[in-house]
């Protein structure tokens, strides 16, 4: 099979490597489409002390071509999307049978990307948001885009979308959000909507320091707090006095347990089946395997337009 491997730095080959094996308790899937992760470009741009060549991918979503000996409940032929951690950029993968999610017929293989869909599903439902709470998201790119659909399916009230980019600030607006404005019109915004209190609930997205600092002057004092931006890169300060006198409810919007991220995983594919959940205008930029550079240079300039990019097999 062919699968891209990190070289370098700013460079994946794309090599002959032998089809995974599938274990008892196993499923291997034919690779239809694997989508490019934020978090993957700090590796692509070169993050210091990290080791190469790498093998990543991880949003992998295709049909099962073979079953392992235990495995119940699914069959070759099977349309499903995955979680996985890592080789995805490849022809094939393979994982526990247990981290497959079945789609229906009709469901695009590059709008079932399902690791990130868990990731925004369950980030919402860390935060166990009320009716008619007001809600500030700041980072409208992919997974912010999608929580805001999903704060919707809830029942949020004002639906704010923060975000630097004009066309960001457009698209939040047609999935959902009731306001979407710039990160210099936000504090004003904020208060003319909560006669001064903040927002119930405030999303940082982004994962970086400006927008960490900005999320925390928009929520009320005792709100819910949310770091759900992946930050990597060097550490990030924290007023944890005013944090402290605010009395923030504070949420990492993460997890790590596989059976959290599958469970997310089957609810976020269940709201895009019956159409609560729409990926078709998030999903912008498709690249072929031999184009996966090209993918991760255009991820990686952020250019208007661009919300999520996938890799076709």
């Amino acid at each position: 099979m062919q699968a891209a491997i990190l070289e370098r730095p700013g460079r994946f080959v794309v090599e002959e490597r032998p089809l995974p094996d599938v274990g008892p308790n196993e499923l291997r899937v034919r690779a239809e489409v694997c989508g490019m992760c934020t978090s993957e470009l700090d590796m692509f741009e070169g993050v210091p002390s990290l080791e190469y060549p790498r093998f990543l991918g991880h949003e992998v979503s295709g049909v099962v071509d073979a079953v392992g000996s235990k495995v119940e409940g699914f069959a070759e032929g099977d349309r499903v999307a995955l979680y996985a951690e890592g080789k995805g950029y490849a022809e094939y993968v393979t994982v526990p049978a247990s981290w497959a999610v079945p789609l229906a017929d009709g469901t695009p293989f590059e709008y079932a990307l399902g690791e990130p869909i868990a990731c925004s599903v369950n980030g919402v439902r860390k935060l166990q948001p009320e009716l008619n709470d007001g809600v500030c998201i700041v980072g409208c790119g992919f997974m912010g885009l999608m929580m805001l659909q999903v704060f919707k399916a809830r029942g949020a009230g004002h639906l704010i979308a923060v975000d630097t980019r004009e066309s960001a600030r457009r698209l939040a607006l047609q999935v959902g959000a009731t306001h979407a404005v710039g990160p210099g019109e936000a504090e004003d915004l904020v208060k003319d909507l909560t006669g001064g209190k903040g927002v119930d609930i405030g999303v940082e997205a982004a994962g970086i320091q400006a927008t960490l600092d900005l999320t925390t002057k928009l929520v009320r004092m005792e709100g819910k707090l949310e770091v759900f931006g992946f930050h990597q890169g060097t550490k990030r300060e924290v007023d944890w006095g005013y944090w402290n006198w605010m009395a923030f409810q504070i949420v990492n919007g993460h997890t790590r347990n596989p059976d959290v991220y599958v469970e997310g995983m089957r609810l976020g594919i269940g709201m895009i089946e019956r159409g609560a959940l729409d990926m078709a205008p998030l999903v912008t930029h498709r690249f072929a395997l031999d184009q996966i550079n090209e993918g991760f240079e255009t991820a990686s300039a952020k250019e208007e337009g661009f919300v999520k990019g996938v890799i076709a097999f």
